[in-house]
């Protein structure tokens, strides 16, 4: 793993923690690409703290290899996600504050209503923790972590029925813009008072055709270097 992809890696964590995407239990996993079974996780910290020297590989059950630092319970969710999905190198779990009415249920679907809101997908699908019973709704065994991937599909991103969301991409930018505008999707489709009546949304041929052009290696350099200005690690 080169140091360059590193520190994007912790700067994603502080960009997301910045923009209100990512709270203090929220986290950002990058594949290895030098060995895809595995990958890398800070440890267990506030996403607005992590450092390049906090991140730590873990193995394909989501253990992290160095054990004396203190590990994300919920890193299992990410192996689990980079096993079924070959195509996604980076993987976020979050629980943005926009979101969390969608995730409830009888909340509609969450659907893009604003151009940029299209590249979260036009169909998110909701995943739910009750089948595996009351023992807390962390994503924290293979179980549910392969339930999560099985209802996450081929999307690029998922709800968690009263818990958050987890979004896939191919790359860390990729990845981020697609959270801060799958949020913001959903803060500006509440303000037109989404949760209590139908609102007008993108059609699903409007929101590929929006993500197409939206998601382009010129865009999303565009949105990673906006996002990133002034930020350290």
């Amino acid at each position: 793993m080169n140091e360059t992809m590193l520190r994007d890696l912790a700067l994603a964590n502080r960009l997301l923690a910045r923009d209100g995407i990512v709270d203090d239990f929220g986290h950002v996993a990058l594949r290895d690409p030098g060995d895809p079974s595995r990958f890398w996780l800070s440890r267990a910290l506030p996403p607005n703290r992590v450092a390049p020297s906090d991140l730590r590989r873990h193995g394909p059950d989501g253990a992290c290899e160095d054990p004396a630092v203190a590990a994300y319970s919920e890193a299992v969710l990410h192996a689990r996600l980079f096993a079924a999905r070959p195509d996604v190198q980076v993987s976020i779990h979050h629980h943005a504050r926009p979101l969390l009415p969608f995730t409830l249920p009888g909340a509609p679907a969450l659907r893009p209503v604003f151009h940029t809101g299209a590249v979260a997908g036009w169909d998110i699908p909701v995943w739910d923790s009750a089948p595996f019973g009351a023992g807390g709704m962390l994503v924290d065994t293979v179980e549910k972590a392969d339930s999560l991937a099985a209802g996450l599909g081929t999307a690029r991103a998922a709800l968690l029925r009263a818990h958050g969301a987890v979004v896939v991409g191919p790359d860390i930018a990729t990845a981020v813009m697609i959270a801060i505008y799958m949020a913001e999707n959903a803060a500006v489709a509440l303000a037109a008072g989404a949760t209590a009546r139908p609102v007008p949304s993108l059609s699903p041929g409007e929101a590929a055709e929006t993500a197409r052009r939206l998601l382009t290696p010129g865009t999303v350099a565009r949105v990673w270097a906006g996002r990133t200005a002034g930020l350290e690690v």
